[in-house]
Order: structure tokens, then sequence, then C-alpha cells
């Protein structure tokens, strides 16, 4: 306002000292104050447009009055028929607001008394061709003049300055030679040929209907290659997931709007447009709706609802046409119902690949986390190990394994057993630093990696504060459980560079904190399985089943209760080439965990077969008995093996006697019942060897399918002088007769021990006393040799069938 105010007080100045008192150049019929305000206001009230994206200029025939005026009007009357022709347009017709109202009419006052005074100026006389190039200038000056005080105001009202306000200038000015030059021919036919004014008024009418009828067709066919334009816009918002911002920019663009917003019904706008079903236009008049547009700061609204598939997914709004050139007519609305429906396709498809979006990260998270715990699993603790390694600081690897977890799970069921698993998996969570990673592997087995630790001894405190968590009570339901744990720890670089090695020397030291019941253990090479020369040794076992380099042993069972041998225990040797012998207790372990133990056991059983049948050919009816792995029982594969072995070397199946011990069952239980029972089925015995040594309860040896138990020679070398292992042994030999089990005592190697046996009542055993393990070949000389096997012995205690 201060602007408009400051513009009319120059020009009012400007027209009292300059203008004030000076007569018309010439005189013309019919040119009054009447007249040119009618004329001035018939050229406001039909403008010509032009608009890009959401820039518009609008351009009046006024300057053709204003150079008729020039020459045939005193200034004061031009400057009073520009004001009161002009306000009339502005106030009637297009409803100006009284502050674009005053700043408007101010610019024209400018206009006017700047272009009459640099006129005037130029003393011209008449209105020949010699005083053209003056009302060029003169014009000129003045609409430059009017475009600055427009430019300034809108800057200020604006706050800022716009570069598209000169081209709008510069456009006026390109239209103001013309509008010259109309007006130049318009005086020169009112002072030769007034007649010819009607003619040329038609000629110019006709001009701007041929111009309005081609913007508006050029303003379709624009239209349709902004909608083309649209739906490739909007294809590619959908692929970077910025439809919204994409459609409200587009929006404004193709409405020539001023603002652009999605409705969701917190302004009301959206239930209206819904109600409706169809676009609306809104005006601040509209006596129903028009409070929703005073509401939103806008003269003018179009408002559509936005459908997908599922329904209204929000309503699109524009508000007021860019630089009130026109305000939103029917072809807006129907352009702006075709954005809406292809805007609702938009958005349901942005919410379809949202939800996408949102299940394709769910489904990441599930890959990489374990559905029972929300643990990080296996995948995801890898990738941070191996982050953790490449960061170049000390790292510490923990694996966690539970201890009783079985016997919680096959006592009170699986579905606690997993409750238990969730509960460690809390447990880990609230006791660790932020930045550490607790994963759950599978099973009861944990990882836990510690990054930038400072060194082992702050790894085995936190292990040791993990194991005294966990050994507190559980409360599944009602019940307290209590559980422990066994951790290994690997440490980087000192255990190794590389996330593998880490792993894999973190489940060594883990393995021996479980097999030593310590709790927790580091790393130790020397206990390391997988070390260097353990591997070596895989490839030379590997090679010694191809080659022949083990060897079967047998050592004579014999009954105590008449001295006869009745079987033999098959016992492999491997004569390695270079190392000497090699005993099973150094490589049976390498053959379960290198998947050599199937074709170990399978040579062991064949050559023990064998054996047994050329006995048995010879006219000794023995028993053989070979001892099956852990690993080995867990094979699905045995039962069928064992029975085509038998088929092969015709042997009965009652002449094999397989031997397992407790841990081995204890294992897995299910699975391995299930073996046991196939091969029971198959008409074998099944002794459980080293008993009393494992976890098994009486109770689960009673459901076995077991036909013999053989107590460990551990109780019988040391019964004679401990008094708890005689007691043990008696033990066994009470709980064999209850339950119709064959007993056999391992280790006896002296008299008294078998002696003493004997007086328990046990009725079988084998040991050194009897006879050393030897190969098959020795044993059948001795059996044929002589019917007093080993004599050197024990003379009167074996006697061979």
């Amino acid at each position: 306002m201060a602007l408009a105010v400051s513009a009319a007080a120059a020009s009012f100045v400007i027209t009292i000292t300059s203008l004030a008192g000076l007569r018309p150049l010439v005189h013309l019929p019919g040119i009054g104050l009447v007249t040119m305000a009618a004329a001035f206001a018939l050229a406001e009230a039909l403008p010509v447009h032009f608009e890009h994206r959401r820039e518009a200029v609008s351009i009046t025939l006024s300057t053709v009055p204003l150079v008729v005026g020039l020459f045939a009007m005193s200034p004061v009357v031009l400057i009073g028929a520009r004001l009161a022709g002009s306000a009339i347009t502005l106030v009637l017709h297009r409803r100006q607001r009284p502050l674009k109202l005053s700043v408007n009419l101010a610019s024209f006052w400018m206009q006017t008394a700047v272009s009459v005074v640099v006129f005037r100026a130029l003393q011209l006389h008449g209105v020949g061709p010699r005083n053209w190039p003056g009302a060029f200038a003169a014009v000129l000056i003045g609409d430059i003049a009017q475009s600055i005080v427009l430019t300034s105001a809108i800057s200020l009202y604006q706050r800022r300055w716009e570069a598209s306000l000169v081209t709008s200038a510069l456009v006026s000015i390109v239209a103001t030679g013309v509008e010259t030059s109309l007006g130049i021919v318009a005086l020169s036919l009112w002072t030769s040929q007034p007649a010819a004014l009607l003619p040329l008024g038609v000629v110019t009418a006709l001009v701007l209907l041929s111009y309005q009828t081609h913007r508006s067709l050029g303003e379709r066919h624009r239209e349709l290659g902004h909608l083309y334009d649209f739906t490739s816009v909007m294809g590619d918002a959908l692929l970077d997931g910025r439809v919204i911002e994409a459609l409200l920019e587009r929006a404004r663009d193709l409405m020539h709007a001023e603002r652009a917003w999605i409705d969701h019904g917190q302004d009301g706008l959206h239930a209206a447009a819904c109600a409706a079903g169809a676009p609306l236009r809104i005006t601040a008049g509209d006596s129903e709706l028009g409070h929703l547009v005073l509401a939103a700061g806008a003269r003018e609204i179009l408002a559509a609802p936005l459908f997908g598939g599922s329904g209204p997914v929000g309503t699109l709004v524009v508000a007021d046409r860019s630089g009130s050139v026109r305000g939103f007519d029917k072809d807006d609305l129907r352009l702006f119902a075709t954005i809406a429906n292809h805007a609702g396709v938009s958005m349901e498809n942005d919410l379809l690949v949202e939800r996408l979006r949102v299940k394709a990260a769910e489904s990441e998270h599930q890959s990489l986390h374990d559905s029972l715990t929300g643990l990080p699993n296996r995948v995801l603790f890898a990738r941070r190990l191996e982050d953790a390694v490449a960061s170049d600081t000390a790292a510490a690897v923990l694996l966690l394994d539970l201890d009783r977890f079985k016997e919680v799970n096959d006592t009170l069921g699986h579905h606690n057993g997993d409750l238990l698993l969730q509960q460690v998996g809390d447990r880990l969570r609230g006791t660790l630093r932020r930045g550490d990673v607790i994963a759950r592997l599978g099973g009861d087995e944990f990882a836990v990696l510690l990054p930038d630790i400072q060194g082992e001894h702050a790894a085995l405190h936190a292990a040791l504060g993990i194991v005294d968590l966990l050994e507190q009570p559980f409360l599944i339901g009602d019940m307290s459980v209590d559980v422990g744990a066994s951790i290994g720890i690997a440490v980087s670089p000192r255990d190794g560079v590389d996330a593998v090695t880490l792993v894999q020397r973190a489940d060594v030291a883990m393995y021996t904190a479980k097999a030593d019941q310590t709790g927790v253990e580091m790393y130790r090479p020397e206990r390391d399985g997988y070390s260097p020369e353990r591997l070596t040794l895989v490839s030379e076992l590997r090679q010694a089943v191809q080659e022949d380099q083990l060897e079967v042993f047998y050592q004579p069972q014999v009954d105590l209760r008449d001295g006869t041998m009745f079987g033999a225990e098959a016992l492999v040797r491997w004569f390695h080439p270079t190392r000497g012998i090699i005993h099973p207790d150094e490589f049976i372990s390498v053959a379960e965990h290198t998947g050599l133990i199937r074709p170990l056991t399978l040579f062991v059983l064949d050559e023990a077969l064998a054996a047994l049948r050329q006995w048995r050919h010879a006219g000794h009816p023995l028993r053989i008995s070979v001892n099956l792995s852990a690993r080995s029982l867990l094979q699905p594969e045995l039962v069928d093996d064992v029975a085509a072995l038998l088929k092969r070397h015709g042997v009965p199946a009652g002449g094999l006697c397989l031997e397992v011990t407790e841990s081995s069952i204890m294992c897995d239980p299910r699975r391995t019942t299930a073996t046991l029972e196939g091969l029971r089925a198959l008409g074998v015995t099944i002794a459980v060897d080293d008993f009393g040594t494992g976890h098994s309860s009486l109770a689960y040896i009673k459901r076995l399918p077991v036909g013999e138990i053989k107590i460990d020679k551990s109780f019988v070398l040391s019964m004679l002088s401990d008094h708890s292992d005689e007691m043990i042994v008696g033990t066994i030999l009470h709980l064999g007769q209850n339950l119709g089990i064959s007993v056999v005592a391992e280790g006896v190697e002296d008299e008294a021990s078998r002696d003493r046996l004997q007086e328990m009542g046990c009725p079988a055993a084998q040991g050194y006393l009897f006879g050393r393990p030897m190969p098959g070949s020795v044993m059948l000389e001795t059996l044929e040799r002589s019917a007093d096997f080993a004599a050197d012995a024990l003379p009167q205690m074996i006697v061979v069938p």
C-alpha cells in the first residue's frame, strides 16, 4: 500500500507541476472524457492473456486510446479518463481487492503521466509521420515506468525478487509497440477518414477472436501433451517413491495454480468432494462451502476426490490461478478431473508399491533374524562379524551352547523349550553393550559378537557374566527350570583375522568347555581338532581307508560260568607308514567330523563279518561285537548297510552284536532309538558300552532295545580297592538280572578281579587276562592249534567249543 501511495503521489506532482493547463495538440470530433473513459474501460475488459506453466501475463489494448489521447486530449482530462475507465472495469468486472486495485491505478497514473510528459517535451505538432517516433518513445517510456511500479509492488508483496517479472515486463513492452502502431493507425483514420474506423474495429475484433480461438486450441493441445508428460512423470515418481511430491508439483503447473495439496479430511474439503463424487469449483463467496476456501486462505479452489481400487485415497486440491488473469473455468474443471483420475491411479499404485516395500523390508528382516527369538540369525551375524574384522580393531566371538536344554525339550515339550529359548534371548539382550551383536545360530546355540573389545580378559569377563546370568532359574509356566551354558571364545586378531576362522575356533573352544564342564574356555590351539596337523590326518585317513592301511584286531570275550569263549570284540587299528600305529581314540573323532565315519564303519563290519564266517566254517560258532559311533547311529542308511553285509557274508544276525555308548544314544534319543529298533528287528544284539559313565537313566535304558550291558573298565580296574566302584559294579549286575539283560565286564586284567566278578555273579568278561587284541589270522590259528585258548593267560578258564 505504501508503494501505491508513493507512486500516486509522484504522479500527482508530475500532473500538477508539468501538465496542468496544457491543451490538446489537435481537435478531433467525439473525443472527450466520457468516450475515452469508455474506451479505456472496454480495453481493460477485453485483455489478451499469455500463460506459461504457472506464470501469466495479461495485455490490454489500453495503449490505443492512450495514443489517441496524447494528440487529441488535454493531459489532465486524459489522465482522468484513464483512471475512471480502468477503475470501472477493475472494480465491477474483475472485482479486484483494494490493495491490488490501488497498485494498478497508481501504475496507470504513472504510465499516463510519464507518457504525456515525454510526448509534450518533444514539442510535437500534428499527427503526421514525423510525429510517430515521438509517440512510440513516449508510450514506451511510460510503459517502462508502469512496469517498474508493478514489479516493485509484486516483489515487496512476495518479499523476494523473481526473474519472471522481467520476462513479463519485456512481453508488455513488445506488446506496447504493437498497440502503439494500432493507435497511430486509428488516429490517422480519425483525422482523415473517420468512417474507416469501423472496418478497422471489425478487423481488430476478428484478429482478437482468431487469437483467442488459436490460443484455446493451443491450450488444449498443450494440455494433452502435459497430460502425457504427467503420466510419464508419475510413473517415474512411482519408482522413486516421490508420488505425492511429483503430483502436487505437476498439478500446480497444469492448473496454473498458486498452491496444491492432498486433503485426507483435515479441513473438510475431502468430505465435500467425496459427497459430490466429482470435482468441485468453490469460491470464497459460495454460501455453503465458501468458509472452506476462506479457511484455506484462498480466493477459489478446485477439489477432486482421488479414487483407487479400494475407495477414496484422498482429495486433490488446487487454489487460486497464478497472476489473477482469470479464475478457474469449466475447461479447467474438466482438465482437473482428468488429472485427478490419473492421480488416483498413481496414488493407489504408490500405496501398493509402499506395501510391497514394507513386505520386502519385512521379508529381508525375516531372512536376517530368527523367527523365534527375534535375534539376528547366522547370516546377519556373519555380516556383522565381517564388518568388525575389517575395522582392524580387536573383536571377540562367543559361541554359547545351552546345557541340559535337551532334557527340558524332551521332558516339558517343544513349546516350553521354545519359551526357554525366548527367555534366553531376552536375558542376553539386556546384559550386553550397545553395538554388541547377539544371534541365535539354531537349536540351543547362540553367538555373541563383542566388537572393539579390550583384549581377551574383557571377553572372558563378559562370558563369565553370561554364564552367571543363565544359571539363574527360568520360570516356564509355573515351573522353575535350571539350565547352564558352555561358552567358547575366540579373539581377533590373535585367534584369526577372518570371520570363518574366528567362528570355527570359538566353536572348538565351546566344545572344549562342554567336554571339560568348565563353563567358559578361550581358544587353545592344542585342543583344536581342526589344526593343520589334524587336517593332514583327515587326508591320510581317507587314503588309509582306500589303501587298506587299516586292520581289524579281535579281543576274546569269555563266559565266566564255564570258561568258554563265546565271542570277540572287533577293534580297528591304523598302521601308518610313517607314524606307526595310530589308536582309534586319535582318528575316530576325525572320521566323525569329516564324513569318513560311514566308509570306516562299513570297512570294520565287512572285515569282522568275514572273519566270523571263517571261524564258523572252521567249527567255532563265536559271536562278533563291533562298535558304532554316535554319528553312525544318526545315518539313515545304517540298518540297510548292516542287513546287506549280513546277507553278503551269509552270517546270521544273531552272530552280530553292535556296541553303542550311552552318550551316543542320548545325543538325539528319538533318531537313535529308531535306528536301534531297526537293527534289533534284524536280529542283531544291541549292547550298551561303557555303561555307568554316560547320562542315561535306568528307566530310559529299560525302554531301549538293549540285549547286553558292558561294565566300563574304570569300575572293574579299581573295584578291589574302591568300595564305591565295587558297589557300582554290583548295582549294574543286579540291574541286568532284573531286566533280563546280559552283562559283560570289561578290563579284567588279573585273577583277583575275575574271582570277585564270579562271586558277584557276573556272567561274562573280557580283558588282558583272557587275551590281548590280535589279528584275525592269529585268532584262527590259535583256535585251530589248541583247545586251551590263551593258555598263558588263564590255562584252565578258556575252553574252545
